[in-house]
């Protein structure tokens, strides 16, 4: 899993050793920390392997969380990212349920507690944030019936090669990884190498035809996405 990690003090933050960066490095995540004001973030690393979360550490302070929060939703690489907000107990009554974040912890950390809750946010905006039916040109897919068309052509697809399709289509613009999409389409559990990915992506291919098959796209040294936006 890759998180941004947004807090006051990203340099101290790495320092301590129940820290959020520490917890989330620990547990096998790959992380980047930013301010509160964003500084330090690159985006177009951020655009070339973009993050499954963003964690913005509040601790105490609530107001400046929460501004960087808004600001995060105004626009930029990191707008539509599920957002994990942190803070402690006492700062609780105050917390501005509209501000855009999807999910809050409390401070002090329980690691297992965070990466459940990490996961489930991921897993979430996979699952249940798109369309029942999405159709990008001549391609529609039915997601609840688990079946793809060309031109109204049932596409032949077997299960891995229709999911693949769906959270490609589900995040059309988007590009990922063959890493990430092991790890969102297969599972973090399967133990294949990243050439599952270019044969699936081969075939899915293959059976939607010249035209409708460019609809994913390969984009040199990063990975795959479906062309057109959200």
């Amino acid at each position: 899993m890759r998180a941004v990690i947004i807090c006051a003090e990203p340099e101290l933050a790495v320092a301590e050793r129940d820290s959020i960066p520490v917890v989330l490095a620990d547990l096998g995540c790959h992380t980047v920390l930013g301010r509160f004001d964003l500084g330090g973030l690159d985006e177009e690393a951020l655009l070339r392997s973009p993050p499954n979360v963003v964690v913005v550490e509040a601790g105490d302070d609530l107001v400046r969380a929460q501004r960087a929060i808004k600001k995060l939703r105004s626009g930029g690489v990191l707008a539509d990212t599920p957002v994990l907000l942190a803070l402690t107990l006492p700062r609780l009554p105050a917390l501005d349920f509209s501000t855009g974040f999807d999910d809050f912890v409390l401070l002090p950390l329980v690691p297992a507690e965070l990466y459940a809750r990490l996961r489930q946010l991921d897993w979430k905006t996979a699952t249940f944030g798109s369309e029942e039916v999405l159709k990008i040109e001549d391609l529609v897919i039915d997601i609840a019936g688990h079946e793809a068309k060309v031109g109204g052509r049932p596409l032949p697809l077997t299960h891995q090669e229709f999911e693949l399709l769906r959270f490609l289509a589900q995040h059309r613009g988007r590009v990922f990884s063959r890493d990430q999409l092991l790890e969102r389409v297969w599972g973090y559990s399967y133990g294949g190498g990243t050439r599952t990915v270019d044969i699936h992506v081969r075939r899915v291919r293959a059976k939607m035809g010249v035209v409708t098959g460019g609809l994913i796209e390969t984009v040199r040294n990063v990975g795959y996405k479906m062309r057109g936006a959200r």
